[in-house]
């Protein structure tokens, strides 16, 4: 018999959880149960050697509800996390809002966060300066993207483009070995259209719902990532409307956001302490100029930098060259006295600030009236106009 002709009275008779609470728990349970199937198929193996190339746990997810037979929340909660052999948690369905656009990122009921539970531990208490690296542009080349998740320390922060084959397999895999992963977002720069980041690509000056369409069907590419960073976007990163919306949305979903740096008229930090958005800013291109002479001297720049401030986010493409470097100046990071860091060790975390309160001002007390009329006001015979009369 069709489901539509199904009726309420025989749904009824599946308990206390009634037709519409059960059809809806299913519904979400094989929704999660699918994605969480594509994860899983993503991480094994290959195609030709049927051998894998991680190994996985599955644990459940803790349980929100009361536990109850009536209490949906307890069954939708009971769907599996993908958690990799050294506790990494690869995948957590309480963070994942399912869409028509696909998986969205989502704030936990028990307020728990994709910049938290994706990000990679670090210790906050170490006073060694720190340095955050992330190299983006990757799930486009294959070989490099390979041998940046392959041989780049686990320390080292990637960011995949939403455009690249396989994304939900190269995240997973990266935060399997330990990365922290942010997604490239594309966003409008000054040349647009003829320099064009990538299909949805956010605009300033759109209406209020094309931007947040766009948003929504760049975050639906994959899952597991704990931030965003720009793709270009000179132009959208100066413009406040624009930015606030972003932002807004971003700390809505639990992300943080990380400028790269490269706009220099960019009033992301103003923006995101004004909204409290997690926010982290880059400071140096390392290749900019991708020679290996240049690179490794914006690698010395970086670690004076970092030595005076304290910190320094560097940001790097996803270049051969710049993967051959990058393992090798990372590896001696230690050895010089500076901690390698998560992007998310140095996001800034502010709350908005908010307006003080007036104090009602207490009321004085007239003065007594005197028994004799005060003097007339006296008003000048010819008064000078307003733009030259002298002003205090």
């Amino acid at each position: 018999m069709p489901m539509s002709r199904f009726s309420a009275d025989r749904l009824r008779d599946f308990g206390a959880l009634g037709g519409r609470n059960l059809l809806g728990t299913v519904a979400t349970i094989v929704a999660v149960a699918a994605f969480l199937l594509i994860i899983f198929v993503s991480l094994f193996g290959d195609a030709e050697d049927g051998e894998p190339k991680q190994v996985i746990k599955i644990d459940r997810a803790p349980a929100t509800g009361t536990g109850g037979p009536g209490d949906v929340e307890a069954i939708t909660s009971s769907a599996m996390s993908l958690v990799a052999v050294n506790g990494i948690v690869i995948s957590d369905p309480n963070l994942v809002e399912m869409s028509d656009e696909g998986p969205l990122p989502k704030i936990a009921d028990d307020g728990r966060r994709a910049m938290e539970v994706y990000a990679r531990a670090f210790d906050r208490a170490d006073p060694r300066p720190k340095i955050a690296i992330i190299v983006g542009g990757l799930g486009l080349g294959e070989a490099v993207t390979q041998a940046a998740v392959d041989r780049l320390p686990p320390g080292v922060t990637l960011a995949v483009t939403p455009y690249g084959s396989s994304l939900q397999g190269l995240v997973s895999t990266a935060r399997a070995k330990g990365h922290e992963v942010l997604l490239e977002l594309p966003l409008e720069p000054y040349d647009y259209p003829d320099n064009d980041p990538g299909q949805d690509t956010l605009l300033t000056g759109t209406t209020a719902e094309e931007n947040p369409a766009r948003l929504r069907r760049v975050l639906a590419k994959v899952t597991g990532y704990a931030g965003l960073i720009n793709s270009q976007g000179a132009k959208f990163l100066a413009s406040e409307d624009a930015l606030r919306a972003l932002l807004s949305a971003t700390a809505g979903r639990g992300l943080y956001f990380v400028d790269s740096g490269e706009a220099e008229q960019s009033i992301a930090r103003e923006v995101s302490a004004a909204t409290g958005a997690a926010f982290a800013r880059g400071d140096r291109l390392v290749d900019r100029n991708p020679t290996r002479e240049a690179i490794e001297k914006e690698f010395a720049a970086i670690e004076d930098l970092a030595k005076q401030r304290g910190s320094a986010v560097a940001v790097a493409g996803a270049y051969p060259v710049t993967i051959d470097r990058l393992t090798a100046w990372a590896a001696s990071l230690e050895e010089k006295g500076i901690a390698l860091v998560p992007v998310s060790a140095l996001v800034e975390v502010r709350e908005p600030p908010q307006p003080s309160p007036t104090r009602a001002q207490p009321r004085r007390p007239a003065p007594p009236r005197s028994a004799t009329p005060a003097a007339p006001v006296e008003l000048p015979s010819d008064p000078q106009p307003f733009e030259t009369a002298p002003h205090p």
